[in-house]
C-alpha cells in the first residue's frame, strides 16, 4: 500500500467512525435545540396552563427552549393530527388529552389518527376532575335534589357544554341517562363562551373541569354539587363525588405528553425522564393543585396501558348509554 492509498484508506475509516458515532453523539446531547409542544386548545385554558407549568420546568432541566404552539380546530383533532404526523425525532411533542384521543375515538367512526397506534406516550402528568355546577338560583343543594327537580320538569332546564364530543358534553349525557332525566343541550365553543351563558341564566347547569369552574364557585356565583372523580378530592373535600349518588360515575379529563409513533426508544426515554424529573418538583405539583389539576404521574408503559383502558371504558359507557354526537 503506497502513501496515497494509505491516506485514502485512513480517510475512509475516519469517515466511517464519524458516521457511526454521530447518531450516538446526537442522542447523548438530546435535546440540543428547541423542543416544541403542540397544545390542541387555546392559550389560557386548563390544558394550556398545565402544559406551560410542566414545560417551564422541562426547559430549566434541559437548558433548552421548550415552546408551546396552540393549534385550535375540529375539537382538538387538527392539532393532534399534526402531532401524530410530526417527525419522530423528539423535538415535536403533543399534549394529548382524553377528549382528543380516547373519547373522540369512541364517539366518532373516523378521526384523522389512531390514539393508540399513532403515538409514543411519554408521561401522564395530570387529571382534571369534572365538576357539576348549577346556578344558586336553581334552589337545589345536592345531586338528589337536582335529580328530583329535573324529573319533575322534563325538558324545562338546559345544560351548557364546551362543545360536541367534549368531556363536558358526554358527562352530562351520561348523567341524563343514569338519572332518567330530560335536559336540553346547549353547546358552546369552549368554557369562555359557556360560562357567561350559565352565569347569565340562559342555561342552568354545566359540567366543566375544576381548573376552569372553581373560581366562580369560590365567589359563590355557582354552586358545586358534585365532582366527577371516583372519590372526593383534596381541593374540595366538602363536595361529594357524583359516584356517591350514581355508583360508577367517573368523568375526569387527563393530560400528558407524547411523541409520534416511531420515535427511537432512547429518545422516548430521555424525553420521559425529563418530564418525570419535572413532575418530581413539589413546586410544579403545587402550582397544578392551585388551579384544580391533580398530579397523577405515569411513565410511558403505564401511560400506554392507561390510554388503552380509558378508550375501552368510553366505548362501554357510550354504547351502554346510547350516547351520540348529535351534529
Amino acid at each position: 500500500m503506497n502513501v496515497r492509498q494509505a491516506t485514502s484508506f485512513a480517510f475512509i475509516c475516519a469517515s466511517a467512525i464519524v458516521s457511526f458515532l454521530a447518531p450516538t453523539q446526537a442522542q447523548t446531547t438530546f435535546p440540543d435545540r428547541t423542543v416544541r409542544i403542540i397544545v390542541p386548545h387555546p392559550a389560557g385554558g386548563s390544558t394550556d396552563v398545565v402544559t406551560r407549568i410542566v414545560a417551564e420546568k422541562m426547559q430549566s432541566i434541559w437548558g433548552r427552549p421548550v415552546v408551546i404552539e396552540n393549534i385550535v380546530g375540529a375539537a382538538g383533532m387538527t392539532a393532534t393530527a399534526q402531532g401524530a404526523k410530526a417527525a419522530p425525532d423528539g423535538y415535536t411533542m403533543t399534549a394529548i388529552v382524553g377528549t382528543t384521543t380516547t373519547l373522540l375515538a369512541s364517539l366518532k367512526k373516523r378521526i384523522p389518527y389512531d390514539p393508540i397506534r399513532d403515538f409514543a406516550p411519554l408521561v401522564l402528568f395530570g387529571t382534571f376532575p369534572n365538576v357539576l355546577v348549577v346556578r344558586p338560583q336553581l334552589g337545589v343543594k345536592t345531586i338528589a335534589e337536582l335529580i328530583d327537580l329535573l324529573r319533575a320538569s322534563p325538558g324545562k332546564y338546559a345544560y351548557a357544554s364546551t362543545g360536541y364530543g367534549s368531556s363536558t358534553h358526554i358527562a352530562a349525557e351520561w348523567f341524563k341517562h343514569e338519572t332518567k332525566t330530560d335536559i336540553l343541550h346547549v353547546p358552546f365553543t369552549g368554557s369562555s363562551a359557556a360560562l357567561p351563558a350559565l352565569l347569565g341564566g340562559h342555561v342552568q347547569l354545566m359540567f366543566d373541569v375544576m381548573a376552569t369552574i372553581w373560581p366562580q364557585v369560590q365567589d359563590d356565583a355557582l354552586l358545586a354539587l358534585g365532582v366527577g372523580s371516583p372519590h372526593r378530592i383534596a381541593l374540595a373535600p366538602d363536595v361529594p363525588a357524583i359516584a356517591e349518588t350514581l355508583p360508577g360515575f367517573d368523568v375526569s379529563s387527563w393530560i400528558g405528553l407524547a411523541l409520534p409513533a416511531g420515535a427511537p426508544a432512547d429518545i422516548v426515554k430521555r424525553s420521559s425522564d425529563g418530564i418525570l424529573q419535572a413532575m418530581a418538583d413539589p413546586a410544579v405539583v403545587e402550582r397544578m393543585r392551585k388551579i384544580g389539576a391533580v398530579a397523577n404521574v405515569l411513565d410511558p408503559e403505564q401511560f400506554r396501558a392507561f390510554m388503552k383502558a380509558d378508550h375501552e371504558k368510553w366505548q362501554r359507557v357510550i354504547e351502554a348509554n346510547g350516547i351520540s354526537v348529535d351534529q
